[in-house]
């Protein structure tokens, strides 16, 4: 087994700002504190990110595909209610305390920011994911798929203010969510 000063470098900082930017924000988290943890030179962390901004560029670029390889690993939910239940254990999982796409936006707000707009990138993937899983039903998809997406983004919020020792009802509220939409169709249509 390697250790890890044996293995690959750039995985090492990416693991370390993983759990840095996650746990303590990017603004507090300094590359020397990163390169430390990490246990590389100042030369090679530079060798491969040639700034910190890079760095968090390509932490939201590995935390965007591990969310998407969670939820369709191992297999991708065949349905709307699959997908919402993976993310409600997602959310219940001990291990996470909010979400990271969140925390950049509120340490970034301007929406112009190049991390503010990896996040909206994100953030958009997930609302045509779930405006596409509920073509099946006869409501307005895109609101509803805005909606669950307030609820999954309440949830994750829901872990930073109160901790890990209660559990997010994610999905019974997002199914309250699309029922209302159904009841409001079915009465148009009357």
């Amino acid at each position: 087994m390697k250790t890890q000063k044996q293995s690959d470098p750039r995985e090492r900082i990416l693991d370390v700002a993983n759990r840095l930017f996650y746990a303590e924000g990017v603004r507090a988290t300094g590359t020397e504190k990163i390169m430390s943890i990490a246990e590389v030179a100042k030369a090679t962390f530079y060798r491969h990110f040639e700034s910190k901004d890079a760095l968090v560029l390509a932490y939201l670029q590995r935390r965007d595909q591990a969310f998407w390889d969670y939820l369709f690993n191992p297999a991708r939910p065949k349905d709307l209610r699959e997908a919402l239940a993976k993310l409600d254990q997602m959310a219940n999982r001990p291990d996470v305390t909010s979400c990271p796409f969140l925390r950049i936006a509120s340490e970034f707000p301007d929406t112009a920011h190049p991390f503010h707009r990896q996040v909206i990138e994100h953030q958009d993937k997930i609302l045509d994911y779930l405006t596409d899983l509920l073509k099946p039903f006869a409501i307005d998809k895109r609101a509803a798929a805005e909606r669950l997406l307030a609820i999954i983004d309440g949830a994750l919020s829901f872990r930073l203010v109160y901790g890990t020792s209660k559990k997010v009802p994610l999905l019974s509220s997002a199914e309250a969510i699309l029922k209302s939409f159904q009841s409001a169709s079915t009465q148009r249509r009357r």
